[in-house]
Protein backbone atom coordinates (compact mmCIF):
# COMPACT_ATOMS: atom_id res chain seq x y z
CA UNK A 1 0.00 0.00 0.00
CA UNK A 2 1.55 3.42 -0.84
CA UNK A 3 2.13 5.85 2.00
CA UNK A 4 -0.61 8.22 2.97
CA UNK A 5 0.83 10.97 3.43
CA UNK A 6 -0.50 13.83 0.92
CA UNK A 7 -0.39 17.34 -0.08
CA UNK A 8 -3.00 19.73 -0.76
CA UNK A 9 -1.98 21.06 -4.70
CA UNK A 10 -4.29 23.85 -4.18
CA UNK A 11 -2.54 25.19 -1.33
CA UNK A 12 0.84 25.32 -3.55
CA UNK A 13 -0.86 26.42 -7.02
CA UNK A 14 0.32 29.57 -7.14
CA UNK A 15 3.89 28.79 -6.16
CA UNK A 16 3.81 25.98 -8.89
CA UNK A 17 2.22 28.90 -11.42
CA UNK A 18 5.41 31.23 -10.81
CA UNK A 19 8.13 28.23 -12.11
CA UNK A 20 9.70 29.24 -15.61
CA UNK A 21 9.18 32.78 -15.57
CA UNK A 22 12.71 33.78 -15.00
CA UNK A 23 15.21 34.92 -12.44
CA UNK A 24 17.17 37.54 -14.16
CA UNK A 25 19.95 38.42 -12.01
CA UNK A 26 19.43 36.29 -9.13
CA UNK A 27 21.04 33.73 -7.75
CA UNK A 28 19.42 30.33 -7.45
CA UNK A 29 17.99 28.87 -4.39
CA UNK A 30 18.55 25.49 -2.85
CA UNK A 31 16.39 24.90 -0.17
CA UNK A 32 15.56 22.95 2.57
CA UNK A 33 12.36 22.89 4.35
CA UNK A 34 11.92 21.01 7.86
CA UNK A 35 13.15 20.83 11.31
CA UNK A 36 16.95 21.15 11.75
CA UNK A 37 17.22 17.87 12.92
CA UNK A 38 20.06 14.99 13.04
CA UNK A 39 18.27 12.33 10.85
CA UNK A 40 17.31 15.18 8.20
CA UNK A 41 21.09 14.94 7.03
CA UNK A 42 21.82 18.91 6.65
CA UNK A 43 25.15 18.41 7.02
CA UNK A 44 26.10 16.72 4.07
CA UNK A 45 23.39 18.80 2.26
CA UNK A 46 25.33 21.81 3.56
CA UNK A 47 29.24 20.22 3.01
CA UNK A 48 27.19 19.78 -0.58
CA UNK A 49 26.15 23.52 -1.10
CA UNK A 50 30.10 24.45 0.16
CA UNK A 51 31.44 21.92 -2.82
CA UNK A 52 29.10 23.26 -4.76
CA UNK A 53 30.39 26.78 -5.06
CA UNK A 54 33.41 25.91 -4.94
CA UNK A 55 34.45 23.02 -7.27
CA UNK A 56 31.08 23.55 -9.68
CA UNK A 57 31.77 27.07 -9.60
CA UNK A 58 27.53 27.80 -8.69
CA UNK A 59 26.51 31.21 -7.89
CA UNK A 60 23.80 29.89 -5.55
CA UNK A 61 21.82 30.23 -2.28
CA UNK A 62 20.95 27.92 0.45
CA UNK A 63 17.33 28.49 1.99
CA UNK A 64 17.06 26.82 5.12
CA UNK A 65 13.27 27.21 5.99
CA UNK A 66 12.47 26.04 9.69
CA UNK A 67 14.15 26.19 13.22
CA UNK A 68 16.04 22.97 15.65
CA UNK A 69 18.72 21.86 17.62
CA UNK A 70 21.04 21.97 14.42
CA UNK A 71 21.04 25.11 13.60
CA UNK A 72 23.92 26.48 15.26
CA UNK A 73 25.81 23.88 14.17
CA UNK A 74 25.05 24.49 10.92
CA UNK A 75 25.83 28.34 10.94
CA UNK A 76 29.15 27.51 12.36
CA UNK A 77 29.74 25.39 9.35
CA UNK A 78 28.54 27.90 7.02
CA UNK A 79 30.77 30.37 9.01
CA UNK A 80 34.03 28.57 8.73
CA UNK A 81 33.36 27.51 5.03
CA UNK A 82 33.21 31.37 4.13
CA UNK A 83 29.37 30.53 3.14
CA UNK A 84 27.70 32.09 5.57
CA UNK A 85 26.63 35.22 3.19
CA UNK A 86 24.79 32.92 1.03
CA UNK A 87 22.98 31.16 3.42
CA UNK A 88 19.31 31.61 5.06
CA UNK A 89 18.09 30.41 8.49
CA UNK A 90 14.15 31.15 8.65
CA UNK A 91 13.78 29.97 12.16
CA UNK A 92 10.29 28.68 12.58
CA UNK A 93 7.63 29.39 10.10
CA UNK A 94 3.91 29.91 10.41
CA UNK A 95 2.53 26.90 7.96
CA UNK A 96 0.42 29.47 6.29
CA UNK A 97 3.75 30.92 5.40
CA UNK A 98 4.93 27.85 3.47
CA UNK A 99 4.14 27.75 0.07
CA UNK A 100 5.62 31.71 0.07
CA UNK A 101 8.83 29.92 1.25
CA UNK A 102 8.76 27.25 -1.56
CA UNK A 103 8.03 29.46 -4.26
CA UNK A 104 11.45 31.51 -3.24
CA UNK A 105 13.00 28.12 -3.89
CA UNK A 106 14.49 27.07 -7.03
CA UNK A 107 15.57 22.99 -6.16
CA UNK A 108 14.21 21.73 -3.15
CA UNK A 109 16.02 19.48 -1.50
CA UNK A 110 15.44 16.00 1.19
CA UNK A 111 19.24 14.84 2.21
CA UNK A 112 18.30 12.06 4.42
CA UNK A 113 21.18 9.86 5.53
CA UNK A 114 21.07 6.19 5.86
CA UNK A 115 19.26 4.98 8.49
CA UNK A 116 18.02 1.59 9.63
CA UNK A 117 14.58 0.90 9.36
CA UNK A 118 13.93 4.21 7.58
CA UNK A 119 9.96 4.34 7.84
CA UNK A 120 9.63 8.44 7.03
CA UNK A 121 6.87 9.09 4.62
CA UNK A 122 8.25 12.91 4.92
CA UNK A 123 5.56 15.46 3.91
CA UNK A 124 8.33 17.97 2.61
CA UNK A 125 8.93 16.00 -0.57
CA UNK A 126 4.49 16.07 -1.66
CA UNK A 127 4.94 19.75 -0.96
CA UNK A 128 7.61 20.26 -2.55
CA UNK A 129 6.61 18.38 -5.56
CA UNK A 130 2.83 20.32 -4.97
CA UNK A 131 5.15 23.63 -5.61
CA UNK A 132 6.18 22.41 -8.74
CA UNK A 133 9.80 22.04 -7.64
CA UNK A 134 12.26 19.50 -8.98
CA UNK A 135 13.03 17.48 -5.69
CA UNK A 136 16.39 15.82 -5.07
CA UNK A 137 15.91 13.13 -2.70
CA UNK A 138 18.18 10.43 -1.30
CA UNK A 139 17.86 6.84 -1.79
CA UNK A 140 16.37 5.47 1.57
CA UNK A 141 13.87 3.15 2.31
CA UNK A 142 10.52 4.25 0.28
CA UNK A 143 11.39 7.54 -1.29
CA UNK A 144 12.68 5.40 -4.53
CA UNK A 145 8.79 5.01 -4.96
CA UNK A 146 7.74 8.44 -4.26
CA UNK A 147 10.64 10.25 -6.60
CA UNK A 148 10.85 8.76 -9.91
CA UNK A 149 14.45 9.17 -10.67
CA UNK A 150 14.99 11.66 -13.49
CA UNK A 151 11.44 11.87 -14.03
CA UNK A 152 9.77 13.48 -11.47
CA UNK A 153 13.08 14.11 -9.69
CA UNK A 154 16.65 12.87 -8.36
CA UNK A 155 17.81 10.37 -6.29
CA UNK A 156 21.37 10.34 -4.57
CA UNK A 157 23.16 8.17 -2.49
CA UNK A 158 22.75 9.29 1.34
CA UNK A 159 25.68 10.61 3.18
CA UNK A 160 27.59 11.34 -0.43
CA UNK A 161 28.20 15.08 -0.48
CA UNK A 162 29.98 15.03 -3.71
CA UNK A 163 27.57 13.09 -5.38
CA UNK A 164 24.83 15.97 -3.81
CA UNK A 165 26.42 18.47 -5.30
CA UNK A 166 27.04 17.08 -8.50
CA UNK A 167 23.46 16.77 -8.80
CA UNK A 168 22.83 20.31 -7.64
CA UNK A 169 25.04 21.64 -10.13
CA UNK A 170 23.75 19.64 -13.08
CA UNK A 171 19.85 20.84 -11.99
CA UNK A 172 21.28 24.30 -11.52
CA UNK A 173 22.99 24.47 -14.99
CA UNK A 174 19.67 23.28 -16.60
CA UNK A 175 16.47 25.48 -15.89
CA UNK A 176 14.61 23.87 -18.42
CA UNK A 177 14.91 20.02 -17.14
CA UNK A 178 14.26 21.91 -13.87
CA UNK A 179 10.96 22.82 -15.06
CA UNK A 180 10.20 19.79 -16.90
CA UNK A 181 10.88 17.73 -13.65
CA UNK A 182 8.89 20.41 -11.16
CA UNK A 183 5.77 19.74 -13.58
CA UNK A 184 5.90 16.14 -13.83
CA UNK A 185 6.48 16.40 -9.51
CA UNK A 186 3.14 18.27 -8.86
CA UNK A 187 1.40 16.14 -11.75
CA UNK A 188 2.30 13.25 -9.78
CA UNK A 189 0.80 14.79 -6.20
CA UNK A 190 -2.39 15.69 -8.24
CA UNK A 191 -2.92 11.99 -9.20
CA UNK A 192 -1.82 10.22 -6.89
CA UNK A 193 -0.75 12.06 -3.61
CA UNK A 194 -3.84 14.61 -2.81
CA UNK A 195 -5.34 13.77 0.06
CA UNK A 196 -8.54 13.41 -2.03
CA UNK A 197 -6.84 10.71 -3.90
CA UNK A 198 -5.35 8.86 -0.40
CA UNK A 199 -8.84 8.92 0.98
CA UNK A 200 -10.20 7.59 -2.38
CA UNK A 201 -7.31 4.39 -1.93
CA UNK A 202 -8.38 4.04 1.72
CA UNK A 203 -12.51 4.08 0.59
CA UNK A 204 -11.64 1.29 -2.48
CA UNK A 205 -8.93 -0.94 0.09
CA UNK A 206 -12.50 -0.09 3.05
CA UNK A 207 -14.90 -1.26 0.48
CA UNK A 208 -13.03 -4.12 -0.80
CA UNK A 209 -12.62 -5.64 2.47
CA UNK A 210 -16.57 -5.38 3.41
CA UNK A 211 -17.51 -7.17 0.28
CA UNK A 212 -14.74 -9.76 1.23
CA UNK A 213 -16.05 -10.02 4.53
CA UNK A 214 -19.85 -10.31 3.38
CA UNK A 215 -18.61 -12.99 0.65
CA UNK A 216 -17.54 -15.37 3.96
Amino acid sequence: MSSPTASNPARFAAAAAGRGQGNAGKAPVIGFLGTLKPWHGLPVLMEAFVRLRRRHGADARLLLVGDGPERDALAASAEAAGVAAMVEFTGAVEPAAVPNWLARMDVAVAPYPALDDFYFSPLKIYEYMAAGLPVVASAVGHLATVVADGEDGMLVAPDDADALAAVLAGLLADPARCLRLGRAGRRKVEREHSWDAVVGRLLAIARGTMVEGQGR
